[in-house]
């Protein structure tokens, strides 16, 4: 089944830019509709497909371990992925790519990402003026960051970096797994609050989303996060690319520094129909309920 929902990432994140190759086309724009802002993890912009309708380079997204793209999920309507697929030149210039989506609060959603085809994927191309301000309009009117944009458009890395990690369980200092951890190489250790629920899966906690309870735990900055993911990816059993096949999803949260700052990190969530039976640590903090729990 195809998913309701695209990713836009390029020129339909502008809304001008949508409904003038509508007009052009005689497609009703309303086939798509933008609900909001999204990330795509472990990603990164490149200027790497030369398009022809447009005289010069056209944006594609390439695998970049933590780091991650911002853009706009549209709902879309049957007529409207005849409209992409026509718009992208699919399946012969880009390709439907099913990716899991991070939203504001954490959750995820399976969306289509265009991606170019390999056999079109070239170097780096100059993007011509009118496509990369079609691209600035939508980034300016959907409240996405511009950085990443602009260092794609001069051939650099194209993405957000994140080497933070929020754990709040076996992770954490003095915790089972924070040994394997901190071979990747840990820069700083910093406490924090996120906000869920945590479960008392025995000997490691869980934290599921979606509700209001301050969880204590601690932010790991990692001197290369690309190292450090695929080692935490195994510990927590959690699928690549933020996907929910594994026991834990990878996923990117909203977290408060013992400084007050709010700070986006990486962290491991569970599904709550994995959590059946499970008691909740009501007091959000795993180390002082393992001291409770040990009779201290």
């Amino acid at each position: 089944m195809i998913p309701r929902h695209s990713f836009a990432y390029g020129s339909n994140t502008d809304a001008l830019d949508w409904r003038d190759w509508c007009a052009r086309h005689g497609h009703d724009p309303a086939a798509i509709r933008p609900i909001g802002p999204g990330i795509l993890p472990d990603a990164r912009l490149t200027f790497d497909f030369f398009s022809p309708s447009r005289g010069g380079g056209a944006l594609n997204f390439q695998t970049r371990l933590g780091g991650f793209v911002e853009g706009v999920v549209l709902e879309v309507s049957d007529a409207g992925w005849r409209m992409l697929d026509q718009k992208e030149g699919a399946p012969h210039a880009y390709q439907r790519r099913t990716r899991h989506i991070i939203l504001p609060d954490g959750q995820a959603l399976e969306a289509i990402a265009y991606q170019v085809v390999p056999e079109r994927q070239q170097g780096f191309v100059v993007p011509p003026a009118a496509y990369l301000n079609a691209v600035r309009r939508g980034f300016a009117a959907h409240g996405l960051h511009p950085a990443p944009l602009e260092a794609a458009a001069r051939g650099e890395e194209g993405c957000h970096h994140l080497p933070d990690v929020f754990v709040y369980g076996t992770l954490m200092q003095g915790g089972f797994w924070h040994g394997p951890a901190a071979k990747a190489g840990i820069a700083a250790i910093t406490p924090a609050l996120a906000i869920g629920t945590l479960f008392d899966l025995g000997d490691y906690p869980a934290l599921t989303l979606g509700a209001a309870t301050p969880i204590r735990g601690e932010i790991l900055t990692f001197q290369d996060i690309a190292s450090a993911l695929p080692i935490l990816d195994d510990i927590e059993d959690a699928a690549p690319d933020g996907a929910a096949s594994g026991m834990y999803r990878r996923t990117i949260l909203t977290v408060t520094d013992q400084a007050g700052a709010r700070r986006r990190a990486w962290a491991y969530v569970m599904a709550p129909e994995n959590l059946a039976g499970a008691p909740i640590i009501a007091s959000g903090d795993w180390s002082a309920h393992q001291h409770l729990k040990r009779g201290g």
